[in-house]
């Protein structure tokens, strides 16, 4: 029976630490949220007529450009029309460029692709944020 209250005075406050350890942890880690399923399928001219929804933007990438002297270090894909007339723009800010091996202005450029997440508008054109690779789909 000592031994047991023994060894009890040892493994409880191990078991209290990795418990406190655990919960401390499940506050702190938060997986990236995903984006719900896009709710449409459009063209690139459509998407002014969707601002707000979560689609799938797609038609060729006719512009690409990265642009680090911007704060942020945006890369641009423009789908319809080159810049500065296209009709729409997907957006890979520098923080998320990281996760492509071949540089999203390289790999896009000329591709018919289709942009998945919600489209807002930024200075009179709807754009679409990219986070991660599986938003592009290419064809």
């Amino acid at each position: 029976m000592k031994y047991f209250r023994k060894m009890l005075a040892y493994i409880l406050p191990v078991l209290a630490v990795i418990m406190l350890a655990g919960l401390i942890l499940s506050r702190v880690y938060q997986p990236e949220p995903s984006d719900p399923d896009p709710e449409i399928r459009i063209s690139a001219f459509d998407a002014k007529d969707h601002v707000g929804e979560m689609a799938e933007v797609c038609g060729v990438v006719e512009s690409a450009d990265y642009v680090p002297r911007i704060g942020g270090e945006p890369t641009f894909l423009n789908l319809g029309r080159p810049h500065p007339d296209q009709p729409f723009t997907a957006v890979i800010w520098g923080d998320d460029r990281a996760k492509w091996q071949v540089p999203p202005e390289e790999r896009y450029l000329t591709r018919e692709v289709c942009i998945s997440g919600r489209i807002e508008m930024h200075e009179g054109v709807p754009q679409i944020r990219v986070r991660r690779p599986d938003q592009i789909r290419s064809n």
